[in-house]
């Protein structure tokens, strides 16, 4: 049973044996106790893979594919433990993603790991079929072993029994990556756009295969499809950043602390915690806007006339109540703020463009019902946001 968990949750998170979570650090015996570490992690063999994952640092000690691939076999077990265990099982997967980050601050699957533990709304992708889970399971054991053209069978395999799933489609594209054709593999991950446009890892991965085909205009084009799919993944936006710099373009990260966080004690009652290294400068101008943007979070999250606002409503709101604290503050002759990611979404409200920002450099999938309309009304929003601002995540 508890393979098969462990099976449905590593197909249900974002490939993570793909081409664009390699780490270059790690090769050689460094990728080989990898590989091996995953396909024991995904059997429900955690210490065994939590040995090669520790050989394989051995092997490359400044390479962050060892800890990021640890950090994610810990994440694929947190619904299969007892829920008394899940709480040490998220710590120690957050611990080695931050770890893993501390080497390469832009490791795709760390960035993810912490991603999906701070955002526990499900992906609007769909599921395979049961059908297809088990050739699935065995592609992605495959590829992590390096055995492209037996993956791609099984692949081949899933989309047979399951043309809807997307990620089957991914993974076909992906053994075509690996192989270096980048034609069949641009068709592979095209097809998986068309079948779930909201497949953020599609776009990316097809914007890899036009970009090794001498087409970054193209290759820009599917990264902003790819952002718009799904604004919270930072691989996609790393991509662009990279793309955009080499054009003398670049962008400039938002880098918000909150420094203040919303949750409930175990009474039920909303609580309000301040990071414990600006619990001593919490009267500063930055961080009273942080400690009134969490009061003003918990007051939106009460129901008003008994109807409960969205989650985005509710960051919405605090924003707004926030940031109008803050202009009133600095009416009265008080100090300023000086954070600057706080002086961006300030400038970014006096501009009327609060909402796409929340979006755009906020985005959390518990959003997606707000987002979707608002992506109706605004087809090209994401693209133009960028464009007019240069910032990201």
């Amino acid at each position: 049973m508890l393979r098969k968990i462990l099976m449905a949750a590593a197909i249900s998170l974002v490939l993570p044996f793909a081409h664009a979570e390699a780490d270059p650090a790690c090769s050689g015996a460094c990728a080989s106790l990898v590989g091996e570490g995953r396909v024991l992690a995904v059997q429900g063999k955690l210490q065994e893979a939590m040995a090669k994952f520790k050989a394989a640092s051995a092997a490359a000690p400044k390479a962050s594919a060892p800890l990021s691939a640890a950090a994610h076999a810990y994440l694929l077990i947190v619904d299969a433990v007892k829920p008394e265990q899940a709480p040490a099982v998220r710590k120690q997967a957050e611990g080695l993603a931050r770890a893993a980050l501390q080497l390469a601050a832009d490791d795709p699957l760390a960035q993810e790991v912490l991603r999906m533990l701070a955002d526990a709304t499900p992906s609007p992708l769909r599921l395979p079929s049961q059908a297809a889970a088990a050739p699935l399971g065995a592609a992605e054991q495959l590829f992590a072993q390096r055995k492209f053209a037996a993956a791609l069978e099984k692949y081949e395999q899933a989309m047979k029994l399951d043309p809807q799933y997307s990620g089957a489609w991914v993974g076909a594209g992906d053994c075509w990556y690996m192989q270096h054709d980048w034609a069949r593999a641009e068709a592979m991950f095209r097809r998986a756009t068309g079948i779930e446009p909201r497949n953020g890892q599609a776009w990316r991965f097809l914007s890899d295969a036009l970009y090794e085909q001498g087409k970054p205009a193209a290759a820009e084009d599917a990264l902003l499809s790819g952002i718009a799919a799904d604004p919270a993944q930072l691989p996609s936006w790393n991509k662009l950043a990279g793309l955009r710099a080499r054009a003398g373009k670049p962008l400039k990260p938002l880098a918000l602390r909150r420094g203040a966080r919303v949750g409930a004690g175990a009474d039920g009652k909303t609580t309000i915690s301040i990071d414990g290294d600006l619990q001593k400068s919490s009267s500063t101008p930055d961080n009273a806007i942080r400690l009134a943007l969490a009061m003003a979070e918990a007051n939106a999250r009460k129901p008003a006339d008994g109807a409960r606002s969205s989650p985005f409503e509710v960051e919405l709101q605090a924003w707004r109540m926030a940031l109008k604290v803050a202009d009133e503050t600095a009416a009265r002759g008080a100090a300023p703020m000086s954070d600057p990611a706080l002086l961006a979404m300030q400038g970014l409200a006096r501009d009327g463009q609060l909402e796409p920002a929340i979006f755009v450099l906020l985005y959390k999938e518990a959003h997606r019902p707000d987002y979707e309309r608002w992506l109706a009304a605004h087809p090209d929003g994401v693209k133009a946001f960028i464009e007019r601002y240069g910032l990201r995540p």
